[in-house]
Parts: C-alpha cells; sequence; structure tokens
C-alpha cells in the first residue's frame, strides 16, 4: 500500500515551473482546504478481458496515511451506442467488469461513479489510432548516469496520427537459493537436550521465480517517427549489478496508444515525479484530469479516466546473452558466512534450536571444520538455502527455458 500511496502523491503533487509547455497540457488548480478527495485510476483497453477501475480516498498531500479503498461505490461505463456495462467491487476499492469487454473503434466512452451521494462522470473518450509492438530486444548500454547495465527497448508500428504511447511492464526472474541442500534440519524435544535429525525437504526451495511491477510513467516522447515506424524506445534499465539478472530474466511490455490528452496528463505527473522539490514551500496545486462531479462542479477529482489501445510482447534472455564472459551479479542477500551453532551450552541453551525455531535460518550442510569451534551443522539466512524466501517456488505458465 506505502506504494499506492506514493503513487498518489503523484498525482497530488505538482510544481508549475519545472513543467515544460505542451499541447493540450491539463489545467492546475490551487490547493484545496483539507478534505477527503476520490481517487480514480480507470484505463479501459481494446483487449476483450475483465476491465478494472480502482477507487480510493486520499487525504491532502500531508497526509501521511495510506490511501482508503472505497468499498460502496457504484461503477459503470456507459458507451454512446447505449450499452451500459456494470462494475462489481472486488475488494480494497477494486472494481471489475460483470462482463469481458475491450473498447472498440468508432464508440465513445463514459465512465460513471456513484459515491457517497454524489455522481462523478468522465469525459466521452474513444479509442486512438492503432499501433503494435514490431519488436522487443535487449541491448547493453550506459546511461545518462554513467552506470552500465541493459536497456530494454520497442519498435512500434503505427497507423495514422503521431503515436503518443506509455508502457507498463512485468519482470519475471529466475532466483536460485546459492546454499540450497536437498536435506533439512529438524529437532524433537520439549526440553534440552534435543534431537536433532536430517530430513529430505517436501518442496521445491532451491530454483524459484520472482515478479517486479512497473512503479514508474514510461512514455514514447521524443521519438521520431520514420514511415509509419517509431524505433528504439527505451522502456527500461536494468542496472548490471541487479541481482534479478543474475540467471534467466523475462519482461513482459504492456504498451498503451494514448490520446494527446491522457499523455498530456500522465506527462505531467512524469514531469513533477522527478523533480527535486516535491517538499519545498512552493505552493502545490492538482492535475485535473477529464471526471467531475455533477452535483459539485467545484470539488476536485484526481485521475483519469482512458481508453487505451493495447498490444503486448514478452522477453527472455540470459545474463550471458548481454554480458558473455563476465561475473553475474551477486546474490540478493550475502551469504558467504554460515554460522555453525552448538547444539547445547553449558548453560543447556541450544543456539542450534532457536536458530531453526526463529525460521530465519536453514541447514547448508555439515560443518566439517568450515566454521572452527561451531557445531557439527552449517545453517544460513532462509533466503540463502531457501528460495521461497524471495519468490514463488510454481513455475510460471509462460516461462520458456
Amino acid at each position: 500500500m506505502r506504494t499506492r500511496y506514493v503513487q498518489i502523491l503523484t498525482l497530488l503533487l505538482v510544481f508549475t515551473d519545472c513543467v515544460e509547455p505542451f499541447d493540450s497540457i491539463p489545467s492546475l488548480n490551487p490547493e484545496p482546504e483539507a478534505e477527503d478527495i476520490l481517487v480514480v485510476e480507470a484505463t479501459i483497453t481494446d483487449r476483450v478481458q475483465v476491465q478494472e477501475v480502482r477507487l480510493s480516498i486520499g487525504g491532502t498531500f500531508l497526509d501521511e496515511n495510506d490511501p482508503l479503498g472505497v468499498t460502496a461505490g457504484e461503477v459503470s461505463i456507459e458507451v454512446d451506442d447505449g450499452t451500459i456495462i456494470e462494475f462489481s467491487h472486488i475488494g480494497d476499492g477494486v472494481y471489475r467488469s460483470n462482463e469481458v469487454f475491450g473498447a472498440e473503434s468508432n464508440n465513445e466512452y463514459q465512465l460513471r461513479v456513484h459515491y457517497n451521494g454524489d455522481t462523478y462522470i468522465s469525459e466521452s473518450e474513444e479509442l486512438p489510432p492503432i499501433a503494435s509492438i514490431e519488436d522487443v530486444y535487449a541491448q547493453r548500454m550506459v546511461n545518462a548516469m554513467g552506470t552500465d547495465g541493459v536497456g530494454i527497448f520497442v519498435d512500434a508500428t503505427v497507423n495514422g496520427n503521431t503515436p503518443l504511447f506509455r508502457y507498463q511492464f512485468e519482470e519475471t526472474y529466475k532466483i536460485i537459493a546459492p546454499e540450497w541442500n536437498p536435506q533439512d534440519l529438524i529437532f524433537e524435544g520439549v526440553l534440552p537436550p534435543y534431537e536433532f535429525r536430517l530430513v529430505q525437504r517436501e518442496q521445491e526451495e532451491r530454483v524459484c521465480f520472482g515478479i517486479r511491477l512497473s512503479n514508474d510513467i514510461v512514455q514514447s516522447e521524443g521519438q521520431s517517427l520514420q514511415i509509419n515506424q517509431l524505433n528504439g524506445i527505451l522502456v527500461h534499465f536494468i542496472p548490471k549489478d541487479d541481482p534479478i539478472l543474475q540467471h534467466r530474466y523475462s519482461i513482459l511490455i504492456r504498451q498503451l496508444s494514448q490520446g494527446v490528452d491522457a499523455f498530456s496528463f500522465y506527462r505531467l505527473l512524469k514531469e513533477q515525479s522527478t523533480s527535486n522539490n516535491v517538499f519545498t514551500d512552493i505552493q502545490p496545486g492538482f492535475i485535473e484530469g477529464n471526471l467531475k462531479n455533477l452535483d459539485d462542479t467545484d470539488e476536485l477529482v484526481i485521475g483519469y479516466f482512458e481508453v487505451a489501445q493495447e498490444d503486448t510482447r514478452r522477453l527472455f534472455f540470459n545474463f550471458a546473452d548481454i554480458f558473455p564472459g563476465e561475473d553475474a551479479p551477486p546474490y540478493f542477500i550475502n551469504c558467504n558466512f554460515p554460522s555453525a551453532p552448538p547444539p547445547l551450552t553449558p548453560g543447556l541453551t541450544s543456539p542450534l534450536r532457536d536458530a531453526i525455531a526463529s525460521g530465519n535460518f536453514v541447514y547448508a550442510g555439515d560443518n566439517n571444520g568450515r566454521v572452527e569451534g561451531g557445531g557439527p551443522y552449517l545453517m544460513v539466512r532462509r533466503p540463502c538455502g531457501d528460495c521461497t524466501a524471495l519468490g514463488s517456488n510454481i513455475v510460471p505458465d509462460f516461462w520458456e527455458e
């Protein structure tokens, strides 16, 4: 929830002196008196699927509490052909459509929200020009900060007007526990002396998969269009020493074709979120989206209802594909210093039993003198010997080796 609160801060704070001129920039309103503010996150696409709308309540920009999901709202989308698509609340302020659908060209869509006795509506929005991902590829590069790493790039084919894209992505990466052992150490007994014995592990704990979701605003600004082709859009940069690159890595790119107003709205959010002056004494304001309260047009509503054309593409690569012959990045934590706690001390305490019972340490092998003066068993921090501390041991359906 902390990440989502930061996103709402992004929606609430803007400093006009750091925004470059741009056509159709959304207007800025002065900061209102402290009050609860409805926050709407809504993007529907042309992909036929269950669509999603999020409603929450955010206070003023100085409020340090997490946003409160709106659970008692009513959400629907009205199509200009008379169709009404109803949404149902599934929890934590998330509303999902009662049926699968995708936005269609030549139709207009309007979001309608009933909450706390008021009705909120968006402007009518339509699907932007169609565009598709032509290629996704990884390339070694040094970023503007001088950091060596790998850039994830997109080439897109467009049709119609100048393309405006927003990108989201989901990273999946293989985790291999470096101190994994096929056996686990357990203890028996309530009082000392305890009995320790080795048993076979009952689940996969050596190889797992981690997931990261994008949390930044990435747009296609500044690219040149040549013969309906947009090339070399940098969507993501990963430093070479990031542990997620250690073995095999995959990224799913989601390209959203945007209209001019939607692009401008997210561009302004991006401008202010990268500012170093977020908590200076410059008077903040609100980025005006395309939503309003029908019953109180002076009330400010945070968010934007967007209709976007969507295309996706997945990429796989190994560390050695990008950095052949070079050392892979280190593991997520330092696993070079195992311990060998004694089974029993003169005071009849058992550091080994305590280590096992805590769940923070796992068996990595017999000591055999690796730790001088220690007990007979090597113990390591759990992530070093059990990958489920960092990810899931279920292989994703899409995974390819």
